[in-house]
């Protein structure tokens, strides 16, 4: 359980809310504001207020800051062709979950793993070179069409929301150990904010091609 430090919030009240959603939660911190979230945009949408709303900028920002150090930042257009869609498997495996802007055949990026893995397609990179790292804040967009019928509400499983991607270009040999390099970026700067985590390890046999 992670406790908000958040003005006019006493700790000691905490106890009275460790079985409340954190939707409501937010709610009364006036954090989260999904009743006109879904006025304006409809379900499965969320709004940030006050304090919320600073707390997702100072994340963004000390997740980029943290990685600024190794990591290139990026901020690649939002919404990209479809070729770029195909090039990371989300297409068409995930057309369903994807928002398409049909008359102009561009589709909202559900990851900026999309447009940065597309960074450097269809070039010829010197391996003198890699690996390569980039790390880019962008806005993600997804239908979450699987999830019809669960409980949506809240923060969980919404069709927009900010997330910092880390990723890299390298050769085969290289790949391991930079892909233990971004966990324990990641790992690191949760440690660090006091926050519950696990690390899952997914079998091989579970892992498409694009993850492999």
């Amino acid at each position: 359980n992670v406790v908000l430090r958040i003005e006019g919030f006493e700790p000691d009240s905490y106890a009275a809310h460790q079985r409340v959603p954190h939707w409501d939660i937010g709610t009364e911190l006036g954090i989260i504001d999904g009743e006109r979230a879904v006025k304006i945009s409809g379900s499965m949408f969320t709004m940030y207020r006050g304090w919320g709303a600073r707390l997702l900028r100072a994340m963004v920002q000390l997740s980029l800051d943290r990685n600024a150090d190794a990591y290139e930042e990026v901020r690649p257009p939002t919404l990209v062709r479809t070729e770029t869609m195909v090039a990371t498997g989300h297409l068409p495996k995930f057309a369903d979950e994807a928002y398409q802007v049909e008359r102009d055949d561009l589709w909202a990026i559900p990851t900026a793993e999309v447009p940065l893995t597309s960074l450097h397609r269809d070039e010829v990179l010197d391996e003198a070179d890699l690996p390569l790292r980039y790390t880019s804040y962008t806005s993600c967009f997804r239908r979450e069409a699987g999830s019809a019928g669960r409980d949506t509400r809240g923060l969980l499983r919404v069709h927009e929301f900010d997330k910092v991607e880390l990723l890299a270009y390298t050769t085969p040999d290289q790949a391991a150990a930079i892909h233990a390099e971004i966990l324990a970026r990641a790992e690191s700067l949760l440690a660090d904010l006091g926050l519950a985590y696990r690390v899952l390890d997914l079998c091989a046999g579970d892992l498409g091609a694009s993850s492999a």
